[in-house]
């Protein structure tokens, strides 16, 4: 806990029951059972009506026993036990460099400036599609049509500056620019 500061909700204030068991062993898990480590994100997925882009994200900083340190960009550092991970469904999502939330079908860009279509969002790893010829990130890639599919876990997002650089491509806000489609 902050010194002299009252635990913020990232959720606002909303009790959430998981059900089922619940404990830490050598890692601290979300409220989902999945696996923590320092240096991976969480959301709160309460039921509170919060819209998404509102969100904050908060950063597992330290896991010492049975309480983990988040850094919340909002609301700073603070410490949260099992019981508080639970009431708030704080769960482990991906995120970019910059702390934003890793979706499907958004654009991004490493620290060199290779661009990447997310493919897809685990629990521990993102697959970018690159377009690109080989490079530092194509090792034990999957080449498919000239580029290649490569998996990152958070470290390595953070290890290559990974960061969003658009929206998820849906069909409603894809564009032709070509003349033939005007």
């Amino acid at each position: 806990h902050r010194l002299s500061n009252p635990r913020p909700s990232p959720c606002a204030s909303s009790a959430l029951a998981m059900g089922g068991s619940f404990s830490f062993s050598a890692t601290a898990r979300d409220a989902y059972g999945t696996s923590l480590e320092e240096g991976d994100w969480v959301e709160c997925t309460s039921k509170e009506r919060i819209p998404e882009m509102m969100k904050p994200l908060g950063r597992v900083m330290y896991i010492n026993g049975d309480k983990v340190t988040f850094a919340w960009v909002v609301w700073g550092t603070y410490i949260y036990d099992e019981n508080d991970i639970r009431q708030h469904g704080l769960q482990k999502v991906m995120a970019d460099s910059k702390g934003r939330k890793l979706k499907a079908d958004q654009l991004v860009m490493t620290r060199e400036g290779e661009e990447a279509l997310i493919a897809e969002v685990g629990d521990g790893s993102a697959t970018l599609k690159f377009s690109g010829a080989d490079t530092q990130y194509s090792e034990g890639r999957s080449a498919r049509g000239g580029g290649y599919t490569q998996y990152f876990r958070q470290t390595d997002i953070d290890l290559f500056g990974v960061r969003v650089v658009s929206k998820p491509i849906t069909r409603g806000n894809r564009k032709c620019t070509n003349p033939t489609c005007i």
